[in-house]
C-alpha cells in the first residue's frame, strides 16, 4: 500500500498503524517529542497503536529537536 510521510511516498504492509509506521522508520514511538498527523488530524500518542493508515495516507511526523 501506498502512503505518503512528509510529502514522500512510502509502499508500507497494508493495515500498519501509526506506532508500526513510527517503528518501521527507526523512530522511537514512546520517545517524547514526536507528533503526528494523519490527513491533517493530529493523531493522540494514546490512539497510535489503533490507528489504521490507508491507501494514500498523508502523514505528517514532527519531531521536537533540542538546540539553541
Amino acid at each position: 500500500m501506498k502512503i505518503h510521510v512528509n510529502g514522500e511516498e512510502k509502499t508500507v504492509r497494508p493495515n500498519l498503524n501509526v506506532y508500526d509506521l513510527l517503528t518501521a522508520l527507526e523512530l522511537n514511538p514512546t520517545q517524547a517529542g514526536i507528533a503526528v498527523a494523519v490527513d491533517r488530524e493530529v493523531i493522540p500518542k494514546t490512539k497510535w497503536q489503533a490507528t489504521k493508515l490507508r491507501e494514500n495516507s498523508e502523514v505528517e511526523i514532527i519531531r521536537a529537536v533540542q538546540g539553541g
